[in-house]
């Protein structure tokens, strides 16, 4: 049943494969486009261009834009063929969705702070430095 039905979806996506290459070619411009523009962007800032190199997380976003708009172009070439567009289907609908790494860009640093405890003894505690429990009262 579940090969029916994923057929099924094939079959309407090769049915109305006109659509789909045309929004998917326009989606992959659009892509490239914004690539190249933050590519410009970062190439021409100064704290950029003094060191030669771009910072890890410019060099993320580039290569994410990259591969999303290598994706969106290989995606709208594959609407050709009636067996592409069910393997395409079958592929984008029963493959789990890959869970991207976070990287570290962005997180708030973490102080420890001595807080008392039971007893008497002193532990520590993690707390975010821009925490609104350290502002004073």
């Amino acid at each position: 049943m579940e090969t029916f039905v994923l057929n099924l979806y094939g079959l309407w996506f090769w049915l109305t494969r006109n659509y789909r290459e045309t929004h998917y070619s326009e989606a992959a411009s659009t892509l490239n486009s914004a690539r190249a523009h933050l590519f410009r962007d970062f190439t021409s800032r100064a704290s950029t261009r003094d060191r030669g190199t771009l910072l890890p997380h410019q060099v993320e976003a580039l290569t994410i834009l990259e591969r999303h708009g290598a994706l969106a172009a290989d995606a709208s070439r594959r609407f050709t063929s009636l067996a592409e567009c069910c393997r395409f289907v079958t592929e984008e609908l029963t493959q789990p969705a890959p869970m991207p790494e976070m990287p570290g860009y962005g997180r708030v640093p973490s102080a420890l702070f001595l807080t008392p405890a039971a007893r008497g003894v002193t532990t520590g505690v993690a707390a975010p430095v821009n925490s609104i429990r350290l502002l004073p009262s």
